[in-house]
């Protein structure tokens, strides 16, 4: 059956599976399953996100030589870290 070759594949199309469905009276539902719980996703998400931000504004204060040490860094991680997280959820997918 072409439709179990190109499931074996991996390349079966969602119109092809909805026409299977169809036929055999079923409704199509997919997913995006996480492999890992949400939460951590997101909040990795957030951490990524406010360290990429934190290292541009030390990078610039650094250079006019008003740079900030690892602790303040982690700090200002933490504070934005957090900020993220409780701010728009977009933020964390732009």
């Amino acid at each position: 059956m072409d439709a179990e070759r190109a499931e074996a594949r991996g390349d079966i199309t969602l119109s092809t599976l909805r026409r299977y469905a169809e036929a055999l009276d079923c409704e199509l539902t997919y997913a995006l399953v996480p492999r890992r719980p949400l939460r951590d996703i997101v909040e990795q998400r957030a951490d990524r996100i406010a360290r990429e931000e934190v290292a541009r504004v030390r990078h610039t204060m650094e250079l006019e030589e008003q740079g900030t040490g690892d602790e303040e860094r982690e700090r200002a991680v933490a504070t934005l870290r957090r900020q993220i997280l409780d701010g728009r959820p977009s933020r964390l997918w732009r």
